[in-house]
């Protein structure tokens, strides 16, 4: 296991010192980043109807109905 543990650290390391897979990132993360503020609004939207700490199923079910229902298909 250490030995496939380091071959994927080296891949890791050369892949992001890579300018263009870097690139890539940097565009997939500006894409992304819109749907992502979206589902922190309704995450933090979720957690004002049901608490998180005190009612876990509750808040759950409404994380679920907010963001995974709403998701469009692939």
């Amino acid at each position: 296991m250490p030995v496939l543990r380091s071959l994927l650290w080296v891949a890791a390391k050369q892949l992001a010192s890579d300018p263009r897979v870097r690139r890539m990132a940097i565009e997939a993360a500006i894409r992304a980043r819109p749907k992502v503020e979206e589902a922190a609004r309704q995450i933090r939207a979720a957690a004002r109807e049901a608490s998180p700490l005190n009612e876990p199923a509750a808040f759950a079910r409404a994380v679920r109905d907010r963001v995974i229902r709403r998701a469009p298909p692939r």
